[in-house]
């Protein structure tokens, strides 16, 4: 079959035997895809330092018709991102990042808007746009709703009101939505106190457009709110641990 070409972040990279190594990517034409590189761990031309986790790349590969893994045949670097592997909190808010495209998306289900919600991120990572927590947290809502899963921050799910006096609201995963104390008296397991003003915040993102999410600032109480409250959620969707939320201090 005939060369094909697109532009990729690395996602994920395992070694294969003793000179391969078995790479996913998230392309702009294709989505997340499984690639074979023959030689790789070996290669001193062809893939050497381009096969590192979030470089974006242009790739060529050859599709299989037998199987889902397919053959990289040739990776052309355009952006290694140098500044997020010099720094701790960058280089895990970045593994992040990919882990979650990872985990969230199917393999051949593209999304143009996904792909460069990523780059974007990555981007505004590696040149200090804002602190690495607000980024994951700018992403991550914006990914929930390309991907379907905006939660609902309107208001109670029971009684629609938002920021009554005194009252107190809750994030509950199973509902997707948010639920008020006069509503439920009692908390129920795995939801997640919140704020006014991290609800107002969160859903300021989800309204505003990519460009100007910059002018958003959390505090740092809105950023440990939204943090644990992005974390919980996937977790509950998923039904997986994301491993690098782990290592995010």
């Amino acid at each position: 079959m005939s060369l094909q070409q697109s532009l990729a972040i690395v996602l994920q990279v395992k070694d294969h035997g003793d000179s391969d190594k078995i790479v996913t990517l998230y392309t702009l034409e294709h989505g997340k895809i499984v690639l074979i590189a023959k030689g790789a761990k070996r290669s001193k031309k062809r893939f050497v330092n381009k096969l590192e986790l979030f470089s974006l790349l242009v790739i060529h590969f050859v599709p299989s018709r037998h199987s889902s893994l397919m053959r990289l045949d040739q990776a052309d670097l355009q952006d290694p991102f140098p500044r997020l592997r010099e720094n701790y909190e960058l280089y895990i808010a970045a593994s992040l990042l990919c882990e979650l495209v990872l985990h969230w998306t199917r393999e051949h289900d593209s999304d143009e808007v996904l792909f460069r919600l990523l780059v974007w991120a990555l981007e505004g990572l590696s040149t200090a746009r804002g602190g690495a927590k607000r980024t994951i947290i700018f992403f991550h809502v914006k990914m929930l709703d390309i991907l379907g899963y905006r939660p609902d921050l309107t208001g109670c799910l029971d009684c629609r009101v938002l920021g009554a006096p005194g009252v107190l609201y809750r994030f509950s995963p199973l509902r997707n939505g948010l639920v008020c104390s006069r509503c439920e008296l009692q908390a129920t397991a795995n939801s997640q106190p919140l704020s006014i003003q991290t609800i107002q915040l969160l859903r300021r993102v989800q309204d505003m457009e990519q460009g100007k999410l910059e002018r958003l600032h959390f505090s740092l109480a809105a950023t440990r709110e939204a943090i644990a409250l992005l974390k919980r959620y996937d977790n509950h969707l998923l039904q997986r641990e994301v491993q690098s939320w782990g290592f995010l201090g």
